[in-house]
């Protein structure tokens, strides 16, 4: 089941888990500042919207995709990143005063605070980008899991140039919304769905027992999205309506792919039993779908529904995602570096408790329900944010259950040793 894995390279487990509690308190914040801060909101240019969407995939997003790759790239291909405490706590810093300046920057309309807080998080992200690739491509295999990793930090070393460039068009340098369009399209496109992709290729005949994904959709999928993103990028600059459109489509039907044939390999599995990951894996699929729909028909209708596509695409598809995918990397991570340090009696399944799980994620049903309801009354703002605080919460409780009971197990070691 865990054939080809090793952890004789990875970092220790405090390094993921101190990754994780942050982005969880960002959760935390985003539900406490979303009744102030998403109140009448008209466009997703509002900078308002702005800052806190940059809350939410930096703070939570980012910092989940952080953690995991530090622990699951060595994991998974063998190869070891350079000096990992030294460049994990740096870059996990350097990330976190770099967001709170340039959310602040939004949120004040400061010129000064834009800029530093813009510098310092393309810093924070090209370093991890160029340490990421540099343990590619050490690995002594270059395989389609490879290809795709490789796939996903070119797109985020695209994406992030293009955000910097799409920063100085706020203050009139350059046209802000071209550039700040190619820059939403490589990193929800390219970085955070071929990294998505990347990791379900692994996750889910393993954790999940089922088939594994075609060979070839894993060596042509991120390709055709790294082909598809380009043109957009062309496209865009050159103002080709036409190519736009197709490419857009193109895209959005790469989405809708990769969503129906993972959830058909699910529902093949060989032990088709309940499972709160599986459920937030389906819910997050129809969001993805909903989502790709929605843009779909956006581009050829020619209607603005990008506070909707962002809805379901970020809170509906990759917020569920990440959740389903934190209840199976969890407990497994810290069974398997308890196991490594000679440690067998500790259980995956009571890492998190199966009850606490539930409650916090039926928190976050109840508050995606009350957030559909906010377009017919705002007031439904309010219970969807307490309850996506909740949802929060638990996460963040849930989080630290693993780690306490990774501390207390490997006191164990101590005492016997």
């Amino acid at each position: 089941m865990f054939q080809g894995l090793s952890l004789d390279q990875a970092p220790p487990y405090t390094i993921v888990i101190k990754f994780y509690l942050s982005a969880a308190l960002y959760l935390m914040l985003v539900a406490i500042l979303a009744p102030v801060y998403f109140t009448d909101t008209a466009s997703r240019f509002d900078y308002e919207v702005i800052a806190m969407t940059h809350l939410f995939t930096l703070g939570f997003i980012t910092h989940i995709m952080f953690g995991s790759l530090l622990q699951m790239l060595p994991v998974m291909l063998s190869s070891a990143y350079a000096n990992v405490v030294k460049n994990a706590n740096s870059i996990h810093f350097v990330l976190n005063i770099g967001l709170w300046v340039f959310v602040l920057g939004f949120l004040t309309n400061s010129v000064a605070l834009l800029y530093i807080g813009g510098t310092l998080l393309a810093g924070s992200f090209l370093y991890f980008c160029f340490l990421s690739l540099v343990t590619i491509f050490a690995s002594r295999q270059i395989n389609a899991l490879v290809q795709n990793f490789a796939a996903s930090f070119v797109a985020l070393c695209i994406g992030v140039i293009f955000g910097f460039i799409a920063l100085l068009g706020h203050f009139g340098f350059v046209d802000a919304l071209r550039y700040g369009n190619i820059h939403i399209a490589f990193m929800l496109f390219g970085w955070v769905f071929i990294l998505i992709m990347s990791v379900s290729y692994k996750i889910i005949p393993m954790f999940f027992v089922a088939k594994e994904f075609p060979l070839l959709l894993q060596k042509r999928l991120y390709l055709a999205q790294l082909l598809l993103l380009l043109l957009f990028m062309y496209a865009q600059i050159q103002e080709n309506t036409i190519m736009f459109t197709v490419i857009k489509i193109l895209l959005s039907f790469c989405v809708i792919l990769f969503a129906i044939y993972s959830t058909l390999l699910l529902r093949r599995r060989k032990r088709a039993r309940k499972d709160i990951s599986i459920q937030l894996w389906y819910f997050a699929m129809s969001n993805a779908i909903l989502a790709a729909l929605l843009f779909t028909s956006a581009t050829l209708l020619h209607v603005n529904l990008s506070l909707s596509i962002g809805f379901f695409a970020l809170f509906g598809t990759i917020f569920a995602l990440i959740n389903a995918m934190l209840y199976k990397i969890i407990p497994f991570l810290t069974w398997f570096h308890l196991s490594s340090n000679m440690v067998f009696d500790a259980e995956m399944g009571n890492v998190i408790p199966k009850k606490r799980m539930l409650y916090q994620t039926n928190c976050y049903y109840l508050s995606f329900l009350f957030a559909l309801l906010i377009p017919f009354w705002q007031l439904f703002l309010l219970p969807a944010a307490i309850l996506f605080f909740c949802s929060a919460l638990l996460l963040f409780l849930n989080i630290l259950n693993a780690l306490k009971y990774y501390k207390e197990y490997i006191k164990k070691k101590v005492v016997f040793e």
